[in-house]
């Protein structure tokens, strides 16, 4: 319990400290104080791992009674098991690097101090929602989560672009949240309570499964409305169609926090969340549906538009998209293990090509155009090397990472009867492959587009450079170790006795099946890096024009993202917009409220401009109306 504990002591101390000494005192070594904190955070997180794997150490103990409302006691309590642990180090690891990272990358910045104290929030924020053994705690920190994210977002609140960029991520998670309101309030009416271990018994499921509503004409189980409400705040953390399109915008804050957001924190909760109620969404089969397709569409949509952008941290960032799909696409097929296999894997390789992108942007002077890149491989080795390895594990190749937990998750869909979701997902490896060797070649290899640029290129400071190679070693590393052999490896002992669902059984099938599935997973990946090599080194730019000019309005749909922005606009953002301003601004604002505060000035205003002419100050005044009071009088009392 007590390395538990620590795990938040440390960005919480880190916190205060920064957040309330860092402006006019610590200054530039907030930096120390915020690695220092996320510093025991991942210690205590090897300490808890190495517990829970070798000793089968686990923890599910209350600190203190935190609310007291009836019968209903929610505890501030801690859970520590094989699930907590994995988010653990994920969390920390990637924490730790970006930490590390933003001492080069935010230098000279005027609210450097500031920078680190919301990296201090950001961490303690999800190791609050991976290490809370109840719903609420869950809840805390979901929505601190969500204004770390704002925060950092915004972070250069000057620029418009950015404001814009952290309101839409607010915006668009509340409305993803308050489907989440409605699955917790849902949770504490059939449960009596919000703890995991009440929540989750098999028993109080059976009987929630057996309860059913009718919900505009059509018959639900209680346990799909719980999950579906539940499922929707998955939707706007994780990015899910149709509330994917607030995450490539989040690229306008700077590009650590876009590393820690994609890898690590606010996209990773949904997945969690989901994972962790393994026990209720696994039993609640409507939902699982409509998770698969939110999943597949999610990933397909992403990949599509990440075929064309020309930002690399765009392209990065609608990679994530498809990659949360994975995810989401895994949790409905009830391939958990996979799905947080997938999370662990990911964030490794995310956070490098993240960090890489950084480390581009640094030396290109703020430009993250690939059209104006070429031939960076020389001037920035350690990047090149790095960004290609990170590429590599995301492509699915074998032995890097990427390959062992994405084929799992596509031989899980295939094994569990999902036919058409394995052909999406087995369609999106080979754009992936694509898009991301299409930004390596266009970046790294080549002669330069742009002469001045590439002249003053180089590579980054070590601080930046450390956290490229110790993610690129993990990206290397951590698939083999922890998932070989494949569905049978470390990873699946470890959190199978808290991820394995009831239908776990359907996803079994013959070893001459899974090879074939394998090969063919391999085959699509070398394809796709086969066809970016020929579009972009070997008939670079001809071929790409061309097939620009053939194919151009469908390259138009994609490069615009779907129009879905704009589809929001219309259908959403304008008419609020003319609501608000039509009759809420004017009809009531205006006309009511101004109004009526207006009214409480203006009325004594009036009432004084009429009684200054009385009160003058002028003997003349007084004694002529003193007459005429008197003969107002004589004549009143003269008539009656």
């Amino acid at each position: 319990m007590i390395f538990a504990v620590l795990t938040l002591l440390g960005p919480l101390v880190a916190f205060l400290i920064n957040g309330l000494l860092g402006r006019r005192y610590i200054k530039n070594a907030a930096p120390v104080v915020a690695i220092a904190g996320v510093s025991v955070s991942f210690v205590c997180a090897l300490i808890l791992f190495y517990l829970v794997s070798t000793q089968g150490f686990s923890v599910d103990g209350t600190l203190y009674t935190w609310v007291i409302a009836g019968s209903l006691q929610v505890p501030f309590g801690i859970l520590v098991d094989p699930l907590t642990s994995i988010m653990l180090i994920v969390v920390t690891t990637i924490s730790l690097m970006v930490h590390i990272y933003s001492i080069g990358y935010m230098h000279g910045d005027k609210g450097f101090w500031r920078f680190f104290t919301y990296l201090s929030v950001f961490t303690l924020s999800m190791l609050i929602l991976v290490l809370g053994n109840n719903f609420l705690m869950l809840f805390v920190g979901w929505e601190l989560v969500g204004l770390s994210s704002y925060l950092l977002i915004g972070f250069w609140f000057f620029k418009k672009s950015a404001a814009d960029a952290c309101k839409k991520a607010f915006v668009m998670n509340r409305i993803g949240d308050f489907g989440f309101y409605i699955g917790l309030l849902l949770v504490i009416f059939t449960f009596r309570s919000l703890n995991y271990s009440d929540a989750f018994n098999a028993e109080a499921i059976h009987h929630v499964k057996e309860t059913t509503y009718t919900v505009f004409g059509m018959n639900f189980s209680l346990l799909d409305l719980m999950t579906f409400g539940l499922f929707c705040g998955a939707m706007g953390k994780s990015a899910q169609f149709p509330l994917h399109t607030w995450l490539p915008d989040a690229m306008e804050g700077p590009t650590p926090v876009s590393a820690l957001i994609h890898a690590a924190t606010m996209v990773t909760a949904g997945v969690y969340m989901v994972a962790r109620c393994n026990a209720l969404f696994s039993e609640a089969h409507m939902t699982s549906q409509f998770v698969i397709f939110a999943g597949a569409t999610t990933a397909f949509l992403g990949a599509s538009i990440g075929l064309t952008q020309y930002d690399l941290k765009r392209i990065l960032a609608y990679s994530t998209v498809s990659q949360l799909g994975y995810m989401i696409m895994a949790t409905g097929v009830g391939a958990y293990v996979a799905a947080i296999f997938h999370l662990f894997t990911h964030a490794m390789f995310k956070g490098l090509l993240f960090l890489c992108s950084g480390s581009v942007m640094h030396a290109m002077h703020d430009n993250l155009d690939v059209r104006v890149m070429g031939g960076l491989k020389k001037k920035m080795p350690i990047t090149h090397w790095t960004y290609l390895i990170g590429c590599i594990a995301i492509a699915g190749i074998p032995p890097l990472a990427g390959f062992w937990s994405k084929d799992e998750i596509l031989a899980m869909t295939y094994g569990s009867g999902h036919t058409f979701a394995w052909l999406v997902g087995t369609g999106v490896a080979g754009m992936t492959a694509f898009y991301m060797f299409r930004s390596y070649f266009l970046v790294f290899q080549g002669t330069p587009r742009d002469q001045h640029l590439h002249d003053h290129a180089h590579e980054s400071p070590i601080a930046m450079t450390f956290p490229l190679v110790f993610l690129a070693i993990c990206s290397v590393l951590v698939g083999i170790v922890f998932g070989y052999p494949l569905e049978d490896g470390f990873i699946h002992h470890f959190l199978g006795p808290v991820l394995t669902p009831a239908h776990a059984h359907a996803h079994e099938m013959a070893h001459s099946t899974a090879t074939a599935l394998m090969a063919l997973s391999i085959a699509i990946a070398v394809a796709g890096i086969s066809v970016a090599y020929l579009f972009y080194v070997k008939m670079y730019p001809v071929l790409p024009e061309k097939t620009v000019k053939t194919f151009k309005p469908v390259h138009k749909l994609l490069l615009n993202k779907w129009y879905f922005d704009e589809l929001y606009d219309f259908l959403f953002v304008h008419p609020i917009v003319m609501l608000s301003s039509v009759v809420f601004w004017r009809a009531i604002d205006v006309n009511v409220i101004d109004f009526t505060v207006n009214a409480f000035g203006r009325v004594p205003m009036w009432i004084g401009s009429v009684a200054r002419h009385i009160q003058t100050g002028r003997i003349q005044t007084y004694i002529f109306t003193m007459v005429v009071g008197v003969i107002v009088l004589v004549a009143f009392f003269y008539t009656v």
